[in-house]
Formats: structure tokens, sequence, C-alpha cells
């Protein structure tokens, strides 16, 4: 009890690094976190009699199919490189 010293706790804090994991991780947790909000969305337009944005969404893909097709591979790219030991 009491201020002294505690020996498990470092004195100072070590720097963050980003592990191929770590990226692969937050990666992953945009992505279910993109997917909540949209799913959200649709939900909430639906019962309010509106058009959801998830058709906004879904009529750009169909608009610009080629950026599309570009970030579908930039993305498996990524998680390639961070995957491929």
């Amino acid at each position: 009890m009491g201020t002294g010293l505690r020996p498990d706790v470092s004195v100072r804090p070590t720097a963050v690094t980003f592990s191929a994991e770590a990226i692969l991780s937050l990666i992953a947790t945009a992505g279910a976190l993109v997917a909540f909000l949209l799913m959200l969305e649709e939900a909430i337009a639906l019962r309010q009699g509106k058009d959801p944005m998830s058709n906004g969404v879904r009529a750009v893909v169909r608009r610009y199919p080629r950026v599309t097709y570009v970030l579908a591979v930039v993305i498996g790219m990524v998680l390639g490189h961070l995957l491929w030991p």
C-alpha cells in the first residue's frame, strides 16, 4: 500500500510497434465497424420508409467497376503481404 516503487511496472512506456497481426486486426475491426454501421443505417432507413445508404453504395460500385476492382486488388495485396509467411 502507499506510494512505494512497484517492480512490476516499467519506469518509461515503451514505443508502440505495429506488427502484421496488429495491422490485420485493425483492418478487420474497421471492416466490421463499417459493415455494422451500414446494417444499422439500413434498418433505420427501412423503418422510416427511406432508401438505405447501401443502395447508394451499390449504385457507385456499379457505376465505377474498375475502381472497385482496383480497390479489391489493393486490399488483397495488403492482406496477402501481411499473411504470407
